[in-house]
């Protein structure tokens, strides 16, 4: 009973479904995604320029 249920699907709920991947889930991974390469990148532009400092110490 509960698979047929599942798999009948009224076009309403197919809908919500739909937007609810689309506009809702999607875009919260894209957002993650982006966070965590713009923290990468920002981790990295402050290894480098420490490393850069320490080089330009040590004449």
């Amino acid at each position: 009973m509960a698979l047929a249920l599942f798999v009948a699907l009224t076009a309403t709920k197919a809908t919500i479904g739909l937007v609810v991947v689309f506009f809702v889930a999607f875009p919260a991974l894209a957002h993650v995604l982006i966070g965590v390469a713009v923290a990468q990148v920002l981790g990295e532009k402050s290894a480098n320029d420490a490393y850069r400092e320490g080089l330009s110490d040590n004449p």
